[in-house]
């Protein structure tokens, strides 16, 4: 069978007692006629000798017994309390067993019987498992993304034409499959390939001209000239930075369906396109895009590649805080598992991948190095001297206008609030006591929903037209309009606004907790690295403001010894 993770917990469940029917010779035949190969065609795929999802194999009564995550799935002789029944019913969604197609009512009818005798077994040898206590096989343990990256052999093929490594390696293959390779390319051809490759537009006809006059003289020089020019060029940057934005789903605007304009996200563009032109190191283009506000967040150049964490869709709107946010906090899990490290983490959400070596718990331990993650809407992308210089000015506007901001506020404060109040209530229960909770109190995961919240509140906000309200009081309107009119002859204290940072930080030092459900608990998931590898427990140092997370995560990434990193990039 293919089953979902917790499906294949529950298959753990062994059997407790010795069979009553064990020497019954007409139980043991039916075992062997009806319970065996059912067992075999459907469950020893992933249960079986190759391989024991969730540690479980289903091909031996010991090894049943022993079991998986989850402890015992039937009740030897009775077949109505044994959870093993229950799922091959399908009448819970989360416990369908197969997954993908349902047994026949006569194989179910087969595993009652079978259990209602007692579930009998014949004396066997176990045989030695061939996988460890995570289900691994030793094909796991070999799989090719996790060797180690070592410096090849240059095979001697190719000692004609080829002109670089690579060049011999392509030879060895074409030879092998008896193959031999194109004739160069010519001058016009050349060009445009280049053009193509390193600014994805095509060359004018002067730059053919000049190209072809150089190539005729010196091929090799002017190749390499040319090459260095199209590298140097800005439309290199733009050329190749657009492959990147598309692996991050890059967009200017938030998708369904409210589909707001992204007025900032522009920048995390150009600091995508300036570090291909600047030729920046990859391991730091890792690290900043994970973490820089962990190490750089004085630096608004820098600072702006966080915006990584935060281009996913979101809907704003959405009235389900929890469910809101876990969507933004699983995709920005599989797309940084995706990204970087070229795994489909996602498939191991609710279930041990089906084919990669990826337990559950490797997907919601790299959660749990994201989820104390926030994207702040008050902070400015200013350098420290910047701020400075915009905090005097502003502090000048305010004491000047101390006053008539006190008069607008006593006006407008009770239609404020009760815009607050109203788009609050429309929140569930427990949800709105998050929110009215002080800052103190709340949890991370609480501070994360009451963001949410409050990015609808402030919405409300903007969206409130006093005047109009005000229409029907001619008094409180005229002495509305009087102040904003005296309020307005301040503008030129005011500084120029700062743009907003379209960043992501942590909303603490204190992690929120990332939890695992598994029918029988809920299991407290910490920051690790995939199991397959047996590497140690990450070292993680909290900053000021951040809980470090991030910075273990973009090291553990960028680090040479990573095998996926380089492989994907």
């Amino acid at each position: 069978m293919k089953f979902l993770t917790l499906t294949l917990s529950l298959l753990t469940l062994g059997f407790v007692t010795a069979s009553p029917a064990a020497d019954d010779r007409e139980a043991m035949k039916f075992f062997e006629n009806e319970i065996r190969p059912l067992l075999a065609a459907e469950c020893y795929d992933c249960h079986g000798p190759e391989k024991a999802k969730n540690g479980l194999r289903l091909d031996h009564r010991e090894l049943i017994l022993t079991g998986g995550e989850s402890g015992p799935a039937l009740v030897p002789g009775k077949p109505a309390d044994s959870l093993l029944i229950g799922a091959v019913h399908r009448g819970d969604p989360d416990l369908s067993m197969p997954p993908k197609k349902a047994l026949q009512p006569a194989q179910i009818a087969a595993l009652e019987k079978w259990i209602a005798l007692g579930a009998p077994w014949p004396a066997e040898t176990v045989t030695k498992s061939k996988t460890d206590k995570n289900g691994f096989t030793e094909a796991d343990k070999n799989w090719w993304a996790i060797q180690p990256v070592t410096e090849p052999v240059v095979p001697a093929n190719g000692e004609e034409w080829a002109k670089n490594p690579i060049d011999r390696f392509i030879a060895k293959q074409l030879e092998a499959n008896h193959l031999h390779p194109a004739a160069p390319a010519d001058a016009d051809e050349l060009v445009r390939r280049l053009y193509f490759d390193l600014h994805g537009l095509p060359p004018t006809p002067a730059e053919v001209a000049d190209f072809g006059k150089a190539y005729a003289e010196d091929p090799d020089s002017a190749t390499v000239a040319l090459i260095d020019r199209l590298l140097e060029s800005p439309r290199y940057g733009e050329r190749w930075g657009q492959h990147w934005l598309d692996v991050v789903r890059y967009a200017e605007s938030d998708g369904y369906r409210a589909d707001s304009y992204r007025p900032e996200t522009w920048m995390y563009r150009d600091y995508v396109v300036r570090s291909f032109n600047e030729d920046k190191p990859y391991d730091r283009f890792v690290r900043e895009q994970l973490a820089a506000d962990e190490f750089a967040k004085d630096d608004p150049d820098t600072l702006i590649a966080t915006a990584f964490l935060r281009l996913g869709v979101y809907e704003w709107n959405q009235r389900n805080a929890r469910m809101q946010w876990d969507l933004i906090l699983t995709e920005m899990t599989n797309v940084t598992s995706e990204t970087f490290l070229g795994l489909g983490m996602g498939c191991a959400q609710c279930h041990d991948h089906k084919f990669d070596p990826i337990l559950q718990k490797d997907y919601f331990a790299l959660q749990s190095f994201l989820n104390s993650t926030w994207w702040p809407e008050n902070q400015l992308l200013a350098s420290p001297e910047e701020r400075a210089v915009y905090d005097k000015k502003m502090a000048e506007w305010e004491a000047a206008t101390k006053d008539l901001r006190a008069g607008i506020d006593e006006l407008t404060a009770s239609i404020i609030e009760g815009r607050r109040e109203g788009v609050v209530k429309q929140f569930p229960e427990d949800v709105k006591a998050i929110y009215w909770k002080s800052p103190e109190e709340r949890t991370a995961y609480e501070e994360q929903l009451a963001q949410l919240v409050q990015r609808q509140v402030d919405y409300g906000y903007q969206r409130i037209d006093f005047k109009k309200i005000f229409a029907k009081d001619e008094k409180k309107l005229a002495r509305y309009t009087e102040l904003t009119e005296k309020l307005k002859a301040f503008d030129k204290l005011k500084p120029a606004p700062l743009p907003t940072a379209f960043i992501t930080t942590d909303v603490g030092i204190e992690p929120a907790e990332t939890i695992l459900k598994r029918r029988q608990h809920d299991e407290v998931i910490e920051p690790a690295f995939l199991t397959l590898l047996g590497q140690p427990a990450p070292e993680i140092t909290p900053t000021e403001t951040t809980t470090g997370r991030r910075t273990a995560l973009a090291n553990w990434i960028a680090s040479e010894e990573n095998p996926f990193t380089a492989r994907v990039m």
